[in-house]
């Protein structure tokens, strides 16, 4: 997995937006929410494998989405200590992100890239198995991401130009624009936005989030199922 775009909405709020692609089996269990220790409340579909996530919204702002890989494709070699779904829930166990990244141990855990964000601000951590390093998102950016396990660089560039292309189209583009793009066809089975690999591995949901004080909430749309479902991010501060 994945596709992930990170779109402001031109009012303070923002965009997160994620296709899943994932062997069908692995189809989330359900949408679920449930409190941290500090009373936090999160709310995420769980991943059917290992009973993580890949995408985590709380109702203090903060969301986290994950894509497999880091820059690069990596080799896989388990065991690894722990689910990187695992390892994002984890990370809002925490009073800050900040925190987590500088304190949490990923010797042992398989490559990855995370978008995590708060109200104050936006980054990018990439773990490739040796080393953490960290990306500032500015203000006002737009930003995509496809995961290197499964897109090469030319697949992971045309993306981007894709992505650039829409941008000039729709400037601000809301989130039924944004969820058009993220359904794009460009006869490319393989390596479509929605794509399918012979059903070993497909796009099988689509989950994106207004980050916003005024009217937070996330949609999950399951394309194994035709479901779709709305869910309300109710803030507390």
């Amino acid at each position: 997995m994945c596709t992930v775009t990170w779109i402001p909405d031109g009012s303070g709020g923002h965009f997160l937006t994620s296709n899943r692609d994932e062997a069908p089996h692995r189809a989330a269990l359900q949408l679920t929410h449930r409190q941290t220790a500090s009373g936090e409340t999160l709310h995420y579909p769980v991943d059917s494998g290992a009973g993580g996530t890949w995408i985590c919204f709380s109702d203090q702002g903060r969301a986290i989405c994950l894509l497999n890989g880091a820059r690069r494709k990596h080799r896989h070699r388990p065991p690894y200590r722990r689910s990187r779904g695992l390892v994002l829930l984890d990370a809002f166990e925490g009073k800050d992100f900040s925190t987590f990244i500088d304190a949490y141990d990923l010797v042992g855990i398989e490559p990855f890239t995370m978008v995590m964000a708060d109200e104050e601000d936006a980054r990018v951590l990439i773990w490739n198995g040796r080393k953490k390093v960290v990306e500032e998102i500015a203000p006002g950016e737009m930003r995509i991401w496809s995961s290197s396990t499964l897109y090469p660089y030319p697949v992971r560039r045309r993306r981007r130009r894709l992505f650039a292309r829409f941008l000039r189209k729709h400037p601000q583009p809301d989130l039924d624009q944004i969820l058009s793009f993220h359904h794009l066809e460009t006869g490319d089975q393989h390596n479509d936005f929605i794509m399918n690999r012979q059903d070993r591995v497909r796009t099988i949901s689509v989950t994106a989030a207004h980050l916003s004080a005024r009217d937070p909430y996330w949609i999950h749309k399951d394309l194994l199922h035709h479901k779709t479902e709305r869910r309300e991010l109710v803030q507390k501060h």
